[in-house]
């Protein structure tokens, strides 16, 4: 194992695992994974990303091999149940880690490449980025293309990435889509790092309200989010976990 993966210890618990991590480990780990030209995928686990992780096998199958870092203080607070030594800080959301990882790509001269998102969306966030950080070397392609395997169009967006020589990869369909795609192409794509990010250029671009963040390490931001839109997350947010707590506890009975 290299040594910058002994930064980002893998925790196992009731059926599942995550890396959790500082912002400043995982800017190291991006930094070693490019700096040792040494591919690794990101992904992350939040209570909504662990229902579907437990509720499909080939999503638990794409996580095989990655590097999760933690989105969300309930899974904090579960791992805190089970001694794991993690706290506040261990909560890495995008809405927090997004700006200053593109800080520190600009700083260090990374190509950077996003795929997701509506194109005015995609184009609106990476240029507020490009403005704060005028130094960055950013570029992206939309979401809204065939995302089925090996398509024409995927294998056109997969040359766009290795074209750009990029070292940093962001990509935001939203789970489960982003993490299939990745996973089926990225023994295609040369990227050092790859993180898949949801909606965080909805985020950057303003399309899409930022959470207060004291409700964040409250882990109260979903009360927000519901609030704001209540038909698309009242089920994500009222009923998931309900499910998943029995999963678990199903799981730690079994363990």
């Amino acid at each position: 194992m290299p040594s910058s993966a002994q930064q980002l210890q893998k925790r196992e618990l009731l059926g599942f695992f995550a890396h959790p991590g500082t912002l400043s480990d995982y800017i190291n780990f991006a930094q070693s994974a490019i700096d040792e030209g040494r591919k690794d995928s990101v992904l992350y686990h939040n209570l909504h990303s662990l229902y579907s992780y437990f509720t499909s096998q080939e999503l638990r199958g794409h996580y095989e091999n990655t590097t999760i870092l933690v989105d969300g203080m309930p899974v904090i607070w579960i791992m805190q149940l089970f001694k794991i030594p993690v706290t506040r800080d261990h909560r890495l959301t995008y809405v927090d880690f997004i700006m200053p990882l593109m800080e520190k790509a600009a700083e260090s001269g990374w190509n950077v490449f996003h795929v997701g998102q509506h194109s005015t969306v995609q184009n609106e966030a990476l240029q507020r980025i490009r403005i704060q950080y005028p130094s960055i070397k950013i570029s992206g392609h939309d979401g809204y293309f065939d995302l089925t395997p090996h398509s024409e169009a995927s294998l056109a967006v997969v040359d766009a990435i290795n074209e750009a020589n990029t070292q940093l990869l962001l990509i935001g369909f939203g789970a489960p889509k982003q993490e299939a795609w990745l996973a089926e192409h990225r023994h295609l794509i040369n990227a050092p790092i790859a993180f898949t990010c949801g909606a965080c250029m909805e985020y950057v671009a303003g399309h899409v309200k930022t959470p207060p963040r004291w409700m964040g390490r409250l882990g109260m931001e979903w009360s927000f989010r519901l609030f704001e839109n209540p038909r698309r997350f009242a089920f994500r947010y009222l009923i998931e976990p309900i499910i998943l707590g029995a999963i678990l506890l199903r799981n730690a009975i079994r363990r």
